[in-house]
């Protein structure tokens, strides 16, 4: 493989990546969905069983708490091309979380939530590049959610 077209696919997997924050953070349902195959496997760290299918994926996302802030700082981005459509990756991801943001005021409470450790497989569809699959496990937790269940 041309080494251009290696790079580009890197540029693109790790951009799914940043737009999975984006989204998350911004609270944008439809958009995130779109991240993924439609067959995709997504496991967040908080569910026990890993969620199959782009319209479950929809369907969780749904029901993200809405007037929780919280945002994602995507690091220690790495992309293996494997071949012209697949690819495989890791990521970590700073999480901040201000459970009840107050409209105006700025909150001095926040401290990171959490380190999380993503590991992706892409793969390349007629819309471009998707998460095939995407779990993470936390690594670090702030003290008063460490009553949570690793999984």
């Amino acid at each position: 493989m041309h080494e251009t077209k290696r790079l580009i696919i890197e540029n693109e997997c790790r951009k799914l990546t940043v737009l999975y924050c984006q989204h998350l953070d911004h609270l944008d349902p439809e958009a995130f969905a779109n991240l993924y195959t439609e067959d995709a496997l997504y496991k967040p760290a908080v569910e026990p069983v890993p969620i199959v299918g782009r319209e479950k994926i929809l369907d969780w996302i749904r029901k993200y708490p809405a007037k929780r802030l919280g945002r994602h700082i995507a690091t220690n981005q790495l992309v293996d091309v494997v071949d012209e459509n697949n690819a495989t990756g890791s990521s970590y991801a700073i999480v901040f979380r201000e459970p009840d943001p107050q409209e105006g005021v700025l909150s001095s409470r926040v401290t990171p939530r959490s380190v999380v450790e993503y590991t992706d497989t892409y793969r390349r569809t007629a819309a471009g590049w998707r998460f095939a699959r995407r779990a993470y496990q936390m690594h670090f937790l702030q003290a008063e959610d460490t009553r949570r269940p690793i999984g």
